[in-house]
Order: C-alpha cells, then sequence, then structure tokens
C-alpha cells in the first residue's frame, strides 16, 4: 500500500507527535487508526488528508519522545480554526485518551501541542508507504518530496493555559524544537542527513484516506 497525493496538496500540515500506551498494539491499536481514527478525522470539514504513521527506526541522532505522528492536511490555510474547534473533536480527544492513554504518565511538552507547518517545497515523486522523516534548525534541505517550515505551536485542548492562548508562533514556543520537516519516500536515502538535522528516522504510514494498491 502507498500513501496517496493529497498530502502533497495541502497549503498548510498540522504535525501532531504523541505515543500511545505500552500495550497499545497488542490490543489492536493500528486496525482501530483504519477502522475508527483515520476515518472519523478525514470526515471533518477542513481536513483535505489525515494520516497515521509509526516510526521504525531511527537512522542517525537520538530517538525523538514519541513513536507516532500524524499529519493533518488542511483544505485551505484559513481552516485550521473550524478544524481544530470542531464540536465533535474534543469528545473524540478524551475518547482515545481513554482508549489508549499515553506512554508515560503525563505526555512530554512536545506532544502536548501540534505544529502548524506551510508548505515550502513538493517534489514530484510519487508517495510510498515508507519515508524517511527528517527536521532540523536554519534553512529546510534543498531537496526533499516535501518540506514545511514549522510556523505555529498549536495547543492540544488539554494544554491550553488558563486565560492563555490556544496559538502562539514558534519563534515564541516550540517545543518540537525543530525549524523545518522534510519527508523522503521509500528506504533511507544513502546520503547522510542535512546539517542542523536533529530528527532522522524511517516511518511507515499505517493509514491514510488515500491509499492505493502499489504497483
Amino acid at each position: 500500500m502507498t500513501a496517496g497525493p493529497e498530502l502533497a496538496a495541502c497549503p498548510a500540515v498540522l504535525f501532531i507527535a504523541y505515543t500511545p500506551g505500552a500495550d497499545a498494539e497488542a490490543r489492536g491499536y493500528t486496525p482501530w487508526l483504519r477502522r475508527v481514527d483515520n476515518p472519523f478525522f478525514n470526515a471533518i470539514p477542513g481536513v483535505r488528508h489525515y494520516a497515521n504513521w509509526r516510526i521504525e527506526r531511527v537512522l542517525s541522532g537520538d530517538a525523538p519522545p514519541y513513536d507516532y505522528f500524524d499529519f493533518q492536511g488542511l483544505a485551505a490555510e484559513d481552516d485550521l480554526h473550524r478544524v481544530w474547534f470542531n464540536p465533535d473533536l474534543d469528545g473524540f480527544r478524551k475518547e482515545w485518551i481513554r482508549l489508549w492513554g499515553y506512554g508515560a504518565s503525563a505526555p512530554p511538552p512536545v506532544q502536548r501541542n501540534s505544529y502548524l507547518m506551510q508548505r515550502r517545497h513538493v517534489a514530484a515523486t510519487p508517495p510510498q508507504d515508507v519515508a524517511r522523516l527528517t527536521g532540523g534548525l536554519g534553512a529546510p534541505p534543498p531537496a526533499a518530496d516535501l518540506v514545511w517550515l514549522v510556523t505555529a505551536t498549536v495547543r492540544k485542548h488539554f494544554a491550553v493555559p488558563t486565560g492563555g492562548a490556544w496559538m502562539v508562533p514558534a519563534a515564541e514556543d516550540n517545543p518540537l524544537g525543530l525549524d523545518w520537516l522534510a519527508l523522503t519516500y521509500g528506504a533511507a536515502a544513502a546520503s547522510g542527513p542535512p546539517p542542523r538535522t536533529r530528527l532522522d528516522v524511517l516511518a511507515r504510514c499505517l493509514a491514510a484516506p488515500d491509499q492505493v494498491a502499489a504497483p
């Protein structure tokens, strides 16, 4: 199976990093993503592409403080507010926590937020279900299939401070610690990661709305 082309067509994407409970996969987490989670998120008005990924291997550097990540691609940049505050979404989030929990007693800061990214570069490479995800500081790499700039930190609902903002510029607060993210489809490339790379992993797409049979 391969993840289809819709992610590349999204002008803005939320990156959501997390770790479910240690027994989640044994209890059927991935089938639940395909059966319940992914269809729910892709039905939210304003979402063009929602996909669930899992990190399979660290290629260089340190392992990130999460094992899974999702891409929530918006149909338009100004769809963020209506997507994030969809009336059905908060109840679904609470049910997710009840079913799957977190991989720690309390999620670390990087998992208490999501990260709004703006599309910087799109290549014509056909999508695949395995990809190298890199992230770093400074200028993004000149060659990757998809490149985004991290522009804002979006508080998850349980993490919004009393009287505080639900979204802040990444320059003010960025627990992800990355200025950019890049996705390169296929097995890990032979070349090393770009300079100032802090994230370098191989990941697999577990569920996406536009998965198609591989040629």
